[in-house]
């Protein structure tokens, strides 16, 4: 037993050792051993990871310990330069209130990482932060929306933070000067070893990632789970987090090698588009009004509710037109999936998250830019501010005659009544959160009169946003389905799940609400004799989840709620009703639309007319999904029988489902079914392949249009149907 005391006391003292004060070790390795003891209770944990071996956990434990060893050192020899610099006294209040500034800052975002560690599985790292930068203004509305409790909790957390630094310089002004004596070559060389073996094991963890890459070809698609190095990037503390995945992203080259084929290449951009000259003499011109509405799934069509239909008005329309069963989103989130829906364009560019600019090189081509070579008059009306992710750089085109979005508006946009403060900043600086569809929708009749007393065909584009979590509603309204309250904790990555009926209650009132828009629209056009003479499309920008394979609302992985939306087309001149079961995809819309109106389809389209007698086979059919937020990275393929395979680019993992069978995406069946999978994820690299090259490659851009998708081979037909 005393021999037992005796080696644990000469342990504590010799891992005391590897700091640079028994103060400083007594709070790092305190800290260190509470984050090892919090990330034990995370389900989402490297504790909690069955494909690490007993080594791999011990080298991330020991890499924790040695990591904020390795910052205590550096704190203290910051201390130390701070201490033995001789400055004014002036100068020395600037100092320490910078200093004071940075270790609040520091540990505002070592909290924010660990608060959103919690509810997503992941730290913070790099790309969170340039994309939460990006959108401050918007991230900061909200926030205030939704998050209140946060917003406060991270003020008293700055708060906090600088009267501790300051606190702490004082005190270190009264310490003795041995601080500076630290810098002797015992304590250097002793802290260069500990920095070596830190370094050794960082350095053995990333080549481990490095040769994962290279046998990227060798069956990628069945890899076990997330390893030792994804632990080390995402989910063992923010500080590596921050450090090691940046250090690999600026390590790493993302391009990939070789050039596209002949075949894989889109059509040559010298190909002339040619106008149907006879539609755009003709005077029976049919206008188009296509309105992207948030977060519509594909079962809320149709559905009834506590007794009533959730949405009366679209499902007349559905009823009377053309209900497409099976259409999916390009991704998960808005930036992202919004833009494809009026550009027929894949969303994947760039192997990180990529900011639509006005100078991006590579060809694009919207709905109205193909229409206004029509003779047609142009105009967006969306609900949101178009500035999110940077969309309005893509969606800002010549041929659009009326950009209007909640910036636009001179009146108060929808912010939380609780502030009335926050609702005049909003409207100065235009924050500009999401404006009410019903001030959206009365903007965009008037629009219509003036084309309409002009004569003028006209495309308008539309996008509404009251479905958008958290839900809200103008005040003073309620909405038939309650309760609806949402007076609990709920933001956008967690809400307790006891709590789900109440979330879908308030979600299907904003599409209640959001349906009434719909029926003023209708109501209009009927009054003036418009409705046979205008194409109605209503699509789904992405959808929405509640909990059904473990995530709520969007953004996330790319299950069967989140990317699987309504579409309803009504062209009473054109269709019979028919409900329509073809697999069908974003890109698709503006394509149809097209042939729906006879106007030839333009080359740099991805998509395809699903109504046309020349599509593909059914069983010859691919869909594809890319995700690539602080939440979900993931790539998805769907095939027309039902087949789904989805990888997660993080965790290296891949997923097989079989829709059919299981459509709630429940049973994985990706070892029980190897042939399939093998094909469907030979086709998926194909796909991000061709897209990336494309992308990368200036002189593919430059000689040809974005490449066609992919579609399933002759042999692997008859697997598809048989296996």
């Amino acid at each position: 037993m005393k021999k037992a005391a005796a080696l644990l006391k000469m342990c504590v003292t010799n891992l005391g050792k590897i700091y640079p004060h028994p103060w400083f070790a007594l709070c790092f390795l305190a800290l260190a051993v509470c984050e090892l003891i919090l990330l034990s209770f995370h389900p989402n944990s490297f504790w909690n990871n069955s494909s690490l071996v007993w080594y791999e956990t011990l080298t991330l434990v020991a890499l924790s310990v040695l990591t904020w060893a390795s910052f205590s050192w550096i704190v203290w020899w910051l201390l130390a330069l701070a201490r033995s610099t001789p400055v004014g006294k002036n100068k020395g209040v600037v100092l320490f209130f910078l200093l004071a500034v940075c270790f609040s800052s520091g540990l505002l975002f070592y909290v924010c990482s660990w608060v959103f560690f919690w509810r997503t599985g992941a730290f913070l790292d790099w790309e969170s932060l340039t994309f939460g930068g990006s959108n401050l203004l918007m991230m900061g509305h909200y926030l205030w929306q939704s998050e209140q409790t946060s917003l406060l909790l991270a003020a008293a957390v700055c708060v906090f933070g600088f009267c501790l630094a300051v606190y702490g310089f004082k005190r270190l002004q009264r310490v003795s000067d041995s601080i500076p004596q630290d810098w002797s070559s015992v304590k250097i060389g002793r802290r260069t070893v500990f920095l070596t073996v830190e370094l050794v094991f960082v350095l053995v963890l990333i080549s481990s990632l490095n040769q994962n890459s290279m046998l990227a070809t060798i069956e990628w698609w069945n890899h076990a789970g997330p390893d030792c190095d994804y632990e080390l990037r995402t989910r063992l503390n923010p500080v590596l987090t921050m450090t090691v995945q940046s250090a690999m992203q600026a390590w790493q080259n993302d391009e990939l090698e070789g050039e596209l084929t002949a075949e894989e290449s889109g059509p040559l951009r010298s190909t002339p588009y040619e106008v149907n000259q006879r539609l755009k003499d003709s005077t029976e011109q049919y206008s188009v009004i296509y309105i992207a509405i948030e977060a519509l799934r594909s079962d809320v069509v149709l559905l009834k509710h506590q007794g009533r239909e959730v949405m009366p008005h679209l499902n007349q329309l559905a009823r009377k037109g053309m209900n497409f069963t099976r259409c999916y989103a390009q991704s998960t989130h808005s930036n992202y999936a919004d833009p494809c829906l009026f550009s027929s364009l894949y969303p994947l560019r760039t192997a990180g998250h990529h900011y639509y600019s006005r100078t991006d090189p590579w060809p694009k081509v919207m709905l109205y830019d193909v229409l206004k070579q029509h003779g047609y008059a142009t105009a967006i009306y969306s609900s949101q501010n178009e500035t999110w992710g940077h969309m309005d750089a893509i969606l800002e085109s010549p041929g659009l005659d009326v950009f209007f979005d909640s910036r636009s508006y001179a009146g108060a946009t929808r912010v939380s009544e609780k502030d009335v403060g926050f609702a005049q900043y909003a409207q100065k600086t235009h924050v500009a959160g999401k404006l009410d569809d019903a001030i959206t929708m009365e903007q965009a009749i008037d629009w219509i009169s003036r084309q309409e007393a002009k004569q003028q065909p006209f495309v308008l584009c539309m996008n509404l946003q009251s479905s958008h979590f958290p839900y809200e509603l103008p005040s003073g309204q309620t909405g038939p389905f309650q309760p609806a309250t949402i007076d609990f904790p709920a933001s956008f990555v967690s809400y307790p799940k006891d709590k789900i009926p109440v979330m879908r209650n308030a979600y299907y009132n904003s599409l209640h609400y959001i349906d009434e828009q719909i029926g003023k629209l209708v109501t209009y056009l009927d009054a003036h004799q418009l409705r046979d003479k205008t194409i109605l499309v209503l699509a789904g920008d992405q959808g929405e989840a509640f909990y059904e394979n473990g995530f709520p609302t969007h953004a996330g992985p790319p299950f069967e709620p989140t990317i699987r939306t309504a579409l309803v087309i009504d062209a009473p001149h054109q269709q019979t009703t028919q409900t329509i079961d073809y697999l069908t995809q974003a890109i698709d819309i503006v394509p149809t639309i097209c042939g729906l109106l006879e106007v030839p389809v333009h080359p740099c389209f991805q998509g395809i007319d699903v109504l046309s007698s020349e599509r593909p086979a059914e069983d010859r059919r691919l869909a594809f999904v890319h995700c690539q937020s602080t939440i979900g990275k993931s790539d998805a393929v769907i095939s027309g029988t039902g087949w789904k395979l989805v990888h997660d680019r993080e965790q290296e993992t891949t997923s097989l489902y079989h829709l059919n069978e299981d459509p709630g995406e429940t049973t994985d069946v990706l070892q029980e079914k190897p042939e399939m999978s093998k094909q469907l994820a030979r086709l998926l690299q194909q796909w991000r392949r061709q897209q990336l090259l494309y992308y990368q490659n200036p002189a593919s851009y430059g000689w040809y249009y974005p490449p066609r998708t992919p579609r399933v081979p002759e042999p692997v037909l008859r697997r598809d149907k048989h296996d």
